[in-house]
């Protein structure tokens, strides 16, 4: 994968560079094409779409596709100089083609050549060059076979063009693949190197080719125009010559009318240029066209019928139709016209003066007095117009005056010259005067002319362009260096072959030289950084136990210079002491003694002397060394652990307090897993869940926590473990063993070990039942009605304040009933206060009865209840409730086996949304509407209104 390419944007620059580079090498390598223009002899482009799908895969086949499509519409708009339809479809044919053999080729390369590649395995090389053809045949078959099907290209050329074609392509992939992985390829390393000894080489190569190819081509080129000059000439001199005999053959005419002394006929005019238009047959007519003027019109006209029934003289009118000439001083009817025919002689009267662009030639025949022809002009025809020219000369004659002239229609006379050369030439016969062309033959699009000669023509000047066309370059088209260059070329791709091979296997050795010169360096290197810098000390000895190597560490460590070390028994200088201070004899120490089992050692109990006498606890491992199976010596490596013994001791003395401090601790205290699991409890704690120590310690948490407060608990939990939190507290309730639930104060937080892995849980529990149920008796004391169990006073108010703050900005109104019971104070007189009281309570139950969960019902006090109802969808919403009210005490009330019948009086006061109405005018309002109620005859209500 090219670095960097995955991001969106730098995929975009390189599609759009690839494009870029796609027409620019297209358009050089069409330099080099073969006639007709569809096949060069390298098509650079072929070769860097199939490496470039090979590197990207099929995500880069839209670029290739857009380069191709770009590429061939500018080569046919630089051939016809405008779009065409067929273009288009050409365009979109060969960009297909390109594409599908772009993705079959980069397809077939990344399964058979190992990818990325650095294309130097002589197994690899070959691979590429014999597949490379086969992997160019798409383009060319496709291709080809469309433009035959769409006629571009005849069935005699399609094996000529097939085959330019796939070579191009071919030739193009085996130069083209190996400078594309030069800037492109992976190892980029590699393929950076090769810049100057693959891609300059062949580059330069290349180069050369393309200049021999450009001389030799040009040389070519000369030698296949020779044949065309000898034509170009040969053909220039015949149309000067017949445009010459045809003013010979006015001037032979108009001897009839100049000589002959008598009219002449119809017929005279006949018999005269018979044999001239029988040697001439590509000319249109010869006619007589007199003279006449304006006095002498009719006895002309009349004169003219007796020959032509029905004769006038006429111009061409609105759409083509005849019509009488308008009057004028003189006039030039067309009068005989041979050969006669039906044709023809439906012009017969056209006064040639009526048209300025005939009247000038007229005027220039007589003011000259010699042959004059016109500029291009449109000829009117049975069969249309038709572009020509008119050739009039002069007559002075027995009777009248007028002109000969000659009709020539360009693609017949002109043709007639030109018809044999056609397929081989361009030709374009040009007026100068007007610039305008009187004859145009284009086989095709006509290259550079190569053949231009002018002459004269009656009073005109002419130049006659010749080019060759494709076709006859195609047929002396010299093959030599074109075979000269896909020969070079096919070279230039083995070069390239053999210099990949060359520089991978000098690239591999290097490698492999450099690889194993960089190992030895950085063995000793790293086995000099690990001594220098590790961490711990380490000394090598021979057999005696005489020091041969010490790091800087072990010499920190023991207080010791090196040089007061090298070649000393280090047992003697460091081990010599056990670390009770006893003396440590050599054939018993553990560390030589390596050298005699050649077995391994490691401890953590021994202990090396400093030079001022100190020891250092150390863990230490001493290793034989064997060469050729024999014991030669020890390395031994050891660690001050000095601090790490005074730790162990101290945390020792800490477990020992941590235990006594859980043992001792008045709340409840517990190791917990990460899974919930009690894993150490204190006394404290199970006397508080009525739990054994080994029956907590066997059960979780989770099991004993009360399920209500379970997810919360949780919740704190996995926050703990993601490290959002380092502690919590909580209130939360236990299942005791005895079912009974125990509220506790939970104190939690977790420990970490060095690397911040949780490892456990730390909890502290302390027993809040009491203080929670005195808590909640002094919250029921405070906030509902001893009695009735109803909201008081100071919760009403409460939840009125919260309902009034919402009202100016609610959509939905809220209502304040008051209530109060009848005659209750009978009742009590009479009955007894106990009575009362049971009265009060019934009142209370069927209240909530009549009440939503959203509504609130109170006890002020004594026999007064107010009803809150802070959403109403309707006005009328509250009197429904008001009057439900009233229908639950329809029913009498029971009484120690008495049924007594209350009635109750409800004030309503509705306040509306947006209202400004404070909760004290609220309460008034609907206090007022209770009196309302009872003064008109109470069990009933009143609603509140201003």
């Amino acid at each position: 994968m090219l670095p960097g390419l995955p991001t969106y944007s730098k995929s975009i620059r390189f599609s759009l560079a690839l494009v870029v580079i796609y027409i620019i090498t297209g358009k050089l390598g069409l330099m080099l094409a073969v006639p007709p223009g569809y096949a060069s002899a390298i098509f650079p482009p072929a070769g860097i779409a199939i490496a470039v799908s090979y590197l990207l895969g099929k995500r880069i086949i839209p670029a290739i596709f857009a380069g191709s499509l770009i590429l061939n519409l500018w080569v046919d708009y630089s051939t016809h100089h405008h779009f065409s339809q067929l273009g288009l479809v050409v365009a979109l044919l060969i960009a297909v083609a390109s594409s599908l053999q772009a993705r079959l080729g980069g397809a077939w390369l990344r399964r058979n050549i190992a990818f990325p590649t650095t294309l130097d395995a002589p197994a690899d090389v070959v691979r590429f060059l014999v597949s490379a053809p086969l992997l160019c045949l798409v383009s060319a078959s496709v291709s080809v076979a469309g433009l035959l099907a769409l006629g571009l290209i005849d069935q005699h050329s399609v094996l000529a063009s097939w085959v330019s074609w796939w070579v191009g392509d071919f030739l193009g992939l085996i130069v083209m693949l190996p400078l594309t992985l030069v800037m492109l390829g992976q190892p980029r390393a590699l393929w950076k190197k090769r810049l100057q000894t693959v891609a300059v080489p062949m580059l330069l190569l290349f180069s050369l080719l393309v200049a021999a190819f450009v001389t030799a081509s040009k040389w070519e080129r000369k030698e296949s125009l020779t044949e065309f000059d000898s034509l170009a000439s040969q053909l220039s001199e015949q149309l000067r010559v017949r445009l010459e005999s045809q003013e010979a053959v006015l001037a032979q005419i108009s001897a009839l009318f100049t000589y002959q002394q008598s009219d002449v006929s119809q017929e005279d005019f006949h018999n005269f240029v018979k044999v001239t238009l029988d040697k001439y047959p590509m000319i249109y007519a010869l006619e007589w066209v007199p003279k006449i003027s304006h006095a002498r019109r009719d006895s002309f006209i009349a004169e003219m019928q007796s020959e032509f029934p029905g004769f006038y003289i006429k111009q061409p009118g609105e759409n083509n139709q005849w019509q009488a000439v308008k009057d004028r001083s003189y006039y030039f009817p067309l009068t005989y016209i041979e050969p006669a025919n039906a044709q023809t002689q439906r012009t017969i009267g056209f006064d040639l003066a009526s048209m300025d662009n005939r009247k000038i030639t007229l005027l220039q025949a007589f003011k000259q007095n010699k042959a004059a022809v016109t500029s291009p002009i449109k000829l009117y025809l049975s069969s249309g117009r038709q572009m020509g020219l008119l050739l009039m000369y002069p007559v002075h004659g027995h009777r009248y005056d007028g002109v000969v002239q000659t009709v020539l229609i360009s693609k017949d006379f002109f043709g007639a010259i030109f018809a044999r050369t056609q397929p081989l030439l361009n030709v374009r016969l040009v007026e100068k005067e007007s610039q305008a062309e009187i004859y145009v033959a284009m086989t095709d699009q006509a290259s550079d002319i190569v053949f231009s000669r002018e002459f004269r023509f009656g009073d005109k000047h002419y130049r006659l362009d010749l080019s060759p066309s494709a076709r006859y370059y195609a047929e002396h088209r010299g093959w030599q260096s074109w075979s000269m260059l896909a020969v070079g070329i096919f070279c230039t791709g083995l070069v390239g072959a053999i210099l990949l091979m060359g520089t991978g296997y000098t690239a591999r050795v290097v490698a492999q030289v450099n690889e194993k010169t960089l190992a030895l360096k950085e063995s000793a290197a790293r086995f000099q950084e690990i001594t220098d810098t590790l961490g711990e000390g380490i000394y090598v000895t021979d057999m005696s136990g005489v020091i041969t190597f010490i790091n800087p560490e072990a010499l920190r460590l023991l207080d010791w210079r090196k040089r007061d070390l090298i070649g000393k028994s280090a047992h003697a200088l460091f081990h010599y002491k056990k670390v009770d201070h006893s003396h440590y004899a050599e054939h018993e120490c553990l560390l030589c003694n390596v050298m005699n089992s050649g077995q391994a050692v490691k401890t953590s109990d021994e202990v090396l002397w400093r030079r001022d006498g100190q020891p250092i606890h150390i863990d230490v491992t001493s290793v034989p060394i064997i060469r050729d199976q024999q014991v030669c010596g020890a390395v031994v490596v050891f660690d001050d652990i000095s601090n790490r013994k005074k730790t162990e001791s101290a945390l020792r003395a800490s477990e020992k307090s941590f235990r006594e401090i859980m043992e001792f601790a008045p709340i409840g205290m517990a190791i917990v897993s990460l899974e919930g699991r009690f894993t150490k409890v204190n006394q404290a704690l199970c006397n508080i869940v009525g739990y054994s120590n080994d029956a907590l310690v066997a059960t979780t948490f989770q099991e004993i926590t009360h399920a209500d407060d379970l997810a919360k608990d949780l919740e704190y939990v996995q926050q703990l473990l993601d490290g959002k939190i380092n502690a919590y507290q909580m209130e939360k309730r236990y299942i005791r063993r005895d079912k009974a639930v125990v509220w506790v104060q939970l104190s939690v937080s977790i420990f970490r070990d060095e690397e911040h892995a949780p490892q456990y849980f730390i909890a502290q529990i302390e027993d809040i039942t009491a203080r929670k149920h005195q808590y909640d008796e002094v919250t029921q004391e405070a906030y509902f009605d001893a009695l009735t169990g109803l909201p008081n006073r100071r919760m009403l108010l409460s939840r009125l304040h919260q309902v009034h703050a919402r009202l100016p900005h609610a959509t939905q109104s809220a209502a304040l009933l008051f209530l109060d019971i009848d005659h209750f104070k009978q009742i009590n007189d009479t009955l007894g206060h106990d009575v009362g009281d049971v009265i009060l309570k019934e009142v209370s139950t069927r209240l909530q009865g009549c009440l939503r969960q959203s509504d609130t019902v109170s006890r002020l006090g004594g026999d007064e209840f107010v009803m809150l109802l802070p959403e109403l969808t309707q006005r009328d919403d509250a009197e429904h409730v008001a009057q439900k009210i009233l229908n639950s005490f329809v029913l009498p009330v029971q009484v120690n086996e008495r049924s007594i019948h209350i009635g109750v009086s409800i004030g309503l006061a509705v306040c509306a949304a947006g209202t400004q109405v404070t909760v004290t005018e609220w309460m008034k309002q609907a206090d007022i509407a209770m009196y309302e109620a009872k003064g008109a005859g109470r069990n009933g209500y009143h609603v509140y209104s201003a």
